[in-house]
């Protein structure tokens, strides 16, 4: 086998911002992947200034370890237990249903074929690989990151969970403190006022401060935990 050096980039790269099971395995020599698709050569040097980048390591890390302790936390009744009983009206009720459903739609738009994406155009086109991770893959990820981090910044969830953190509540004040993390508030200030694209490992999120570059596993289970969270604040309030 030749040498992988673009493989072993990118096992580093999910290594350090990814999830366990992320990355192209050792057995599978990228580099001839590649020689099929077409790929920046500034990809790649983005993967390594987001490896050397200390700012986007320490956020990272510290964002990932209030999931950890969420994911624990979430799995419990401990969070239905802090919110109940709370009294929804009718139109904060359908805030939160309404959000959990468009969630749940966007998550339809990742089929896959085994690892494959498929896309609607399946029948009709044959697409490149890179695009069709964009269509799917990527476009899934982003209508969900919008509305787990932008829509859900403001209104009802955002008032019960800060009201209940400073009540006490060790839980709400978990997810007050993700909600607000730097690696979260840059990827949500890029959604909403900067730029995002696709780039070989993930996606880009641009804003003032720079780019964070993030995994797709990564991403979806950061957006799924956080849409649980909603769907608890709904069960406590039945």
């Amino acid at each position: 086998m030749t040498n992988d050096d673009a493989g072993d980039l990118l096992r580093q790269f999910y290594q350090v911002y990814g999830r366990p099971e992320e990355g192209p395995p050792q057995s599978i020599n990228v580099g001839h992947l590649f020689q099929n698709l077409s790929v920046d050569q500034s990809e790649l040097n983005m993967l390594r200034e987001a490896l050397e980048d200390r700012n986007l390591r320490r956020q990272f890390s510290a964002c990932q370890i209030i999931l950890d302790d969420l994911a624990t936390r979430l799995t419990s009744d401990e969070l239905l237990r802090d919110l109940s009983p709370t009294n929804l009206s009718a139109r904060d009720f359908e805030e939160l249903y309404s959000r959990t459903l468009w969630f749940s739609l966007a998550a339809t738009l990742d089929k896959r074929d085994g690892i494959l994406p498929l896309t609607p155009f399946d029948d009709q086109v044959e697409l490149p690989l890179p695009v069709k991770i964009q269509m799917t893959i990527h476009g899934s990820l982003v209508i969900r990151l919008y509305i787990a981090l932008v829509c859900m910044r403001e209104g009802i969830l955002s008032r019960l969970i800060d009201q209940n953190a400073r009540g006490g509540s060790r839980c709400c004040q978990q997810i007050r403190s993700l909600l607000n993390s730097d690696y979260i508030r840059r990827i949500r200030n890029a959604l909403s006022h900067g730029t995002f694209s696709s780039c070989i490992a993930g996606l880009v999120f641009r804003d003032d401060n720079g780019i964070v570059v993030a995994t797709p596993g990564f991403l979806n289970w950061m957006s799924t935990w956080i849409m649980l969270i909603n769907l608890q604040v709904i069960s406590a309030s039945i």
